[in-house]
């Protein structure tokens, strides 16, 4: 994550809670945080402020962070299906297969066990899903 993003990030959870953090406090936060992507801190920082009244710790905007990137890999996991993803083979799957499949990568997932192919291709998929985001933000801009 960039420090940028996680000042913004940090200023509005301390501004929510009318909470101050000293430059060490938020230095050993950034060093258990700087794993996490840009776009899962600050969605795990408005969905706190938004639940909570009161301030997490460390740990526990760092398991926000972990259950935010889960449920969004899942999403990428619903749209691999959909896409048809899991029907590949060396010949076309049925849905059966194809839904076994599919229920193998969520359990690695859980289980932290993900394939290294799989992996990669789940990285492909976010990027798309990504860009795609990116476009339709695009067209509601020019619709507004």
């Amino acid at each position: 994550m960039k420090q940028i993003i996680f000042i913004k990030g940090m200023k509005r959870l301390c501004s929510t809670y009318l909470k101050g953090m000293s430059e060490e406090q938020l230095s050993v936060w950034y060093d258990m945080l700087k794993i996490v992507s840009d776009d899962v801190f600050l969605e795990a920082i408005k969905e706190i402020t938004n639940e909570s009244p009161y301030m997490p710790n460390a740990p526990q905007l760092y398991e926000k962070c972990s259950t935010i990137n889960k449920r969004n890999i899942l999403s990428i996991i619903d749209l691999m299906y959909k896409d048809g993803y899991f029907h590949r083979g060396v010949n076309p799957l049925d849905d059966e297969h194809a839904l076994r499949n599919k229920e193998k990568t969520c359990m690695w997932l859980m289980e932290n066990n993900v394939p290294s192919f799989l992996k990669e291709d789940i990285e492909y998929y976010m990027k798309k899903y990504k860009q795609s985001k990116i476009k339709h933000k695009d067209v509601l801009k020019i619709e507004c």
